[in-house]
């Protein structure tokens, strides 16, 4: 009998390649980190009986759901691979991969990081839980998927927490209002596809924005139990979503992720000695680590800067599109070509960013532009117009001095 031919040969199953799903250019589900336990997931079947939230594989079976049950095949591609809820998994896939759902006072070991176990002490747990579990529970209450029943003997109580309870209703109002108007406007027809979807993602990182607030008073006792270092990681990874909801991030598809890449969130905890090792092993990751520690101590008003820039420039359709990318290549070393490269492109954005937007501030601008204009050629006018400019400066100073010496 003839040999088979190559085509009617079994193929090897492909082994997940973290360094290829954090830089991207997958191809196949095959090669994505779901690949190898997407179908061993429990049933939701199984989940209404009984649901735990701490453990991994049930709460990435409500994600599976919720991207399965919520739009159709024709809005989110064959395999609902355009839906935005991939992302969420992907961050949970990481958050177990580099032993981050274990307990932060217990020694990381492989084999705890093969079980499904997710540790209640863990910081990033907690905040997964309200961007997983909490999403899922809000698409349940407004009637979207069947409502599981938590375990009774999980000792969780998520029932009396305030942030978890804050955090379903922020998701309830995403999914009732924001997603619902989304999905109305693709069945009608109204507006192009891509302006729909825009806003839908401008509206879930407001939601997500939210989210990050309400759980904060019970992460910030977590936090506690953290390293040093890997506090710092927490606190600037929480804030960098202020950054990500200025920026209304889209590329948060599976399609997405397997074009572009997942980045290179550090794959260990971080300490002083396992920093010392990304930086020989793993240079992406340390610089990936070492950019989110400095957003730790971010104050409100340098957040409240970089929300302004980046809500001026995604006006601009085409710098939103771009933008991941950029931030994405800003991490990758630079050779001096590429360098000045970033120059004229950061040249390009902060004129974008200046641009005016609105009719009071294009009449701003023919304001001083025309006085400037006038001051030049009229010096006449420049010296009345000086004279009372600091007049005026010179009334507000003395009413402030005055408002000071009697408060005193």
């Amino acid at each position: 009998m003839a040999p088979p031919t190559k085509q009617c040969q079994p193929q090897p199953k492909k082994k997940f390649n973290l360094i290829a799903w954090q830089e991207g250019g997958v191809t196949d589900f095959a090669e994505t980190c779901f690949a190898e336990y997407w179908d061993k997931l429990p049933t939701i079947q199984q989940l209404c009986i009984s649901c735990d939230p701490y453990n991994w594989s049930h709460r990435m079976a409500l994600g599976k759901y919720i991207i399965q049950n919520t739009g159709s095949r024709e809005l989110w591609g064959p395999n609902f691979s355009g839906h935005w809820h991939w992302a969420y998994l992907a961050q949970l896939d990481w958050l177990k991969r580099s032993g981050r759902l274990a307990s932060p006072v217990a020694k990381v070991t492989k084999r705890m990081l093969e079980k499904d176990d997710i540790a209640m002490d863990s910081w990033f747990a907690y905040v997964n839980l309200n961007s997983t579990v909490a999403l899922y529970f809000g698409a349940a209450k407004a009637g979207l998927v069947p409502k599981v029943s938590v375990c009774k003997d999980c000792g969780l109580d998520l029932e009396v927490d305030p942030g978890f309870l804050g955090s379903v209703d922020i998701w309830h109002c995403f999914w009732i209002n924001s997603h619902k108007k989304f999905l109305d406007s693709i069945s009608t027809g109204k507006g192009s596809k891509e302006k729909a979807i825009a806003l839908l993602y401008q509206e879930l990182w407001s939601a997500h924005a939210l989210v990050t607030k309400s759980l904060l008073p019970r992460a910030r006792k977590l936090e506690l139990f953290l390293p040093e270092l890997e506090r710092k990681f927490g606190i600037g990874w929480l804030n960098m979503v202020e950054v990500y909801d200025a920026m209304a991030w889209n590329l948060l598809s599976l399609d997405a992720l397997m074009d572009i890449g997942v980045g290179y969130s550090p794959s260990r905890v971080l300490n002083e000695e396992s920093m010392i090792w990304l930086k020989e092993h793993c240079p992406d990751e340390h610089i990936v680590a070492t950019t989110i520690i400095g957003f730790h101590n971010l104050s409100p008003a340098t957040i409240s800067a970089m929300r302004t820039f980046f809500q001026r420039l995604i006006r601009w359709d085409r710098e939103r599109l771009l933008l991941p990318y950029l931030i994405r290549y800003l991490n990758a070393p630079k050779t001096p070509i590429q360098k000045l490269s970033l120059f004229f492109v950061f040249t390009r954005m902060l004129i974008e960013v200046i641009l005016p937007q609105t009719i009071i501030e294009v009449l701003i601008w023919i304001f001083f532009g025309g006085g400037i204009l006038l001051l030049s050629y009229y010096p006449l006018i420049r010296h009345y117009f000086l004279t009372f400019l600091a007049m005026i400066i010179a009334f507000e100073l003395a009413k402030r001095y005055v408002t000071f010496i009697s408060n005193l």
